[in-house]
């Protein structure tokens, strides 16, 4: 899967966990059930374990459209301070070091940061929210990154709020890379027992089938968490068309995500003060400046202050 592993995860679901409001991106109630939910997703032990496998120097990138963005944006942030925002274990570590040597990391789960320092113990970490950067200074990077479509686990309104922060912390002229699941693309509307993932034709071959069926055996823990949690999150699926609120299959359907659309996060962007530089599909194809839809199954957005 692009974008967040399809690892097994969270145990439990919304209904789990007794919230029974509706995630619809708007309204203190719905946006604190929505952010609460995700935090504690990717800070339980199961899920920063799962990621640890995907940490070190060894590691690339998750597509082609996180390459691409990266190789562009090095051109004009190499050797600037760097913030890797949501860094996991620290999978895009060794990437942007390769950039510049002055490295600050974070990640608002307190266990994905204990796994980062056991991984990379001389390296800043921090536990710290994209929505709140009070502890560093206005313009202190010249790069900020939020890989792996981090920025998806917070509501519609709360975008806004992390690109004003990652907006302030950057520097005259700094660069800002970010990557965004897209609403039209085969990861909105997953199910538990598909064939073929939502937007994808599906050619039947025993293979597949028989290759299916196997996974699932092989995981039935799994299978059962995912089936509860997208059960318990699909009548809180929220679709204003530009853009949407629903489970995403990584993690057994735990996390609830924010999709985007191509004008939705133009819009986002721009209104943020900042210039798009390129939009990369993760086939590391460029979004044309005047598509108005695409079908890739996320963005990495270069942008700059």
């Amino acid at each position: 899967m692009i974008g967040l592993r399809r690892t097994s995860g969270f145990d439990g679901s919304f209904a789990a966990h007794g919230r029974d409001a509706r995630v619809n991106g708007s309204g203190t109630g719905g946006q604190r059930m929505f952010m609460d939910h995700n935090k504690e997703v990717f800070d339980s032990a199961r899920v920063a374990a799962a990621y640890v496998e995907y940490a070190g120097p060894t590691d690339g990138f998750l597509d082609r459209g996180e390459a691409a963005a990266l190789v562009a944006a090095a051109g004009v942030a190499r050797g600037t301070p760097v913030l890797d925002v949501g860094v996991g274990s620290g999978r895009t570590t060794a990437l942007l070091r390769l950039l510049s040597d002055r490295y600050v990391a974070i990640d608002y789960a307190p266990n994905m940061i204990d796994s980062f320092r056991r991984n990379f113990p001389d390296l800043p970490a921090h536990v710290a929210d994209a929505r709140d950067l009070t502890a560093f200074t206005d313009g202190e990077f010249g790069l900020v990154v939020f890989s792996n479509n981090g920025i998806d686990t917070v509501t519609h309104d709360e975008r806004v709020r992390v690109l004003a922060e990652f907006h302030r912390v950057l520097g005259k002229s700094g660069t800002l890379v970010f990557s965004t699941l897209n609403r039209n693309g085969p990861s909105f509307g997953e199910r538990p027992f598909q064939l073929s993932r939502p937007t994808q034709r599906f050619v039947f071959s025993p293979r597949a089938v028989m290759t299916a069926i196997a996974r699932r055996l092989l995981d039935p823990a799994g299978v059962v968490r995912s089936v509860a949690n997208w059960w318990s999150g699909r009548s809180r699926v929220v679709d204003r068309g530009t853009w949407a609120v629903a489970p995403l299959a990584a993690h057994d359907f735990a996390p609830f995500m924010h999709f985007t659309t191509v004008s939705d996060v133009r819009s986002l962007v721009t209104e943020a003060g900042f210039t798009i530089a390129e939009i990369f599909a993760d086939d590391g194809s460029v979004v044309a400046a005047d598509a108005i839809a695409s079908s890739a199954d996320n963005f990495t957005i270069v942008a700059r202050k």
